[in-house]
């Protein structure tokens, strides 16, 4: 594994300890965000640093792993399979946010939840995301073509 790997692991560690610290010292509604934080970046980062030596120990077999994903990422099959996913994924994302979008239009009009903000946002979302979505195609073209 790179070194970089490494580095990383330590800063989300580090970046682990500062949540707790800030979750522990400043004691408010925000703390169980905190906590949340620590999980996920102290977990993730421990995680990588046994996972890195865990490799460093096992060269050959972290090889042998290395050209198996290089074989896997370069199968013709697999790659148009990820495409097809990666396509259907986007499409029922934005499904999912059109749906939320009138799912909280609903819920305001009839005075259960004020929802112009969630809206706004989901609207906004959704725009960006088509609009990215084409960048990204455009530059794909470009780069391809």
């Amino acid at each position: 594994m790179k070194k970089s790997s490494l580095i990383y692991a330590l800063i989300y560690t580090i970046l682990a300890g500062i949540s707790l610290y800030i979750a522990i010292i400043f004691n408010s509604k925000m703390s169980g965000i905190f906590y949340g934080m620590t999980g996920a970046l102290g977990g993730n980062g421990i995680f990588i640093i046994i996972q890195y030596f865990y490799w460093k120990k096992n060269k050959k077999k972290y090889q042998e792993k290395l050209e198996i994903e290089e074989i896997e990422q370069n199968d013709e099959l697999k790659q148009k399979l990820r495409d097809k996913a990666g396509k259907y994924t986007y499409w029922i994302g934005m499904l999912i946010v059109a749906l939320s979008i009138i799912v909280y239009s609903v819920l305001g009009a009839l005075n259960i939840l004020d929802t112009e903000h969630i809206v706004i946002y989901l609207g906004a979302y959704l725009i960006s995301q088509v609009f990215i979505g084409i960048i990204v195609f455009n530059h794909l073209l470009k780069k391809y073509d």
